[in-house]
């Protein structure tokens, strides 16, 4: 597992030689073994928070550290691991083999057979694994993907809108299978997400973003599995969305 300290970190992008600030003044620490949910308005910097993390884009200035068993780590002793929106499968792939893509330079084969079978009984796809991405639902989909981050086994599990391309049904299914494999596998997760109901369900903590920098952080201190009928539900909800809205 890894935590994750971000101090003064800022994005900066140039469009016409104008700067534009993605993120700006971000403070924030995200604890090992932790779920955090990332919420805002469409643009106001979510998914470059989690590119900045993991890698894929550079700091304009700032830091980002990792944690792990209380001593500082470099990002590349880090095992991190990312979910988009779309499941991004190799379509001439079986679901058992595309997951097992995430095990490509493990030598034991014996090893990554009984690791992709763990995941795959664990994520309820087994009857599917010989079935390639067009014979499996949207939720299937999503599912292997999420198995073949939990077969490369990281430190950190970024995730950006995983559930927001599925219907109602399957994204609630989802959800609570999520919660599940959070509680079984106790790997820190910074998921990021437009819907307040989704934050408030599954996150530790909620982070809420607008224009680019953190306006609050809110505990939620609900036990698992939550009920998004309960009273305590509702005003945590409705808190994060007067704050989203009044921005």
């Amino acid at each position: 597992m890894a935590g994750v300290e971000i101090r003064e970190a800022a994005k900066i992008y140039y469009i016409k030689g104008n700067p534009v600030y993605a993120l700006a003044d971000i403070n924030l620490s995200i604890a090992d073994g932790s779920f955090v949910t990332v919420v805002g308005k469409s643009g106001c910097g979510k998914s470059t928070l989690l590119r900045l993390i993991c890698g894929l884009e550079p700091l304009t200035s700032g830091t980002i550290t990792f944690t792990a068993d209380g001593c500082v780590k470099r990002r590349s002793e880090q095992r991190i691991s990312m979910v988009f929106q779309e499941p991004r499968l190799m379509p001439w792939l079986t679901v058992e083999q595309n997951m097992a893509m995430a095990l490509i330079h493990e030598p034991d084969k014996q090893k990554v057979k009984a690791t992709v079978d763990h995941f795959l009984s664990l994520l309820g796809l087994k009857r599917f694994k010989d079935a390639y991405p067009r014979q499996i639902s949207g939720g299937m989909a999503q599912r292997t993907a999420l198995g073949r981050t939990l077969c490369y086994d990281p430190d950190l599990i970024l995730m950006d809108e995983p559930l927001g391309a599925l219907d109602a049904f399957t994204r609630r299914n989802l959800q609570k299978e999520m919660v599940e494999l959070f509680q079984q596998q106790r790997k820190t997760i910074v998921f990021v997400t437009h819907d307040v109901d989704e934050a408030v369900f599954l996150g530790q903590k909620t982070v809420v973003l607008d224009a680019g920098r953190v306006i609050r952080e809110v505990a939620i201190p609900l036990d698992y599995p939550r009920v998004i009928t309960d009273r305590a539900f509702f005003l945590l909800r409705e808190d994060i969305m007067n704050m989203i809205m009044s921005d």
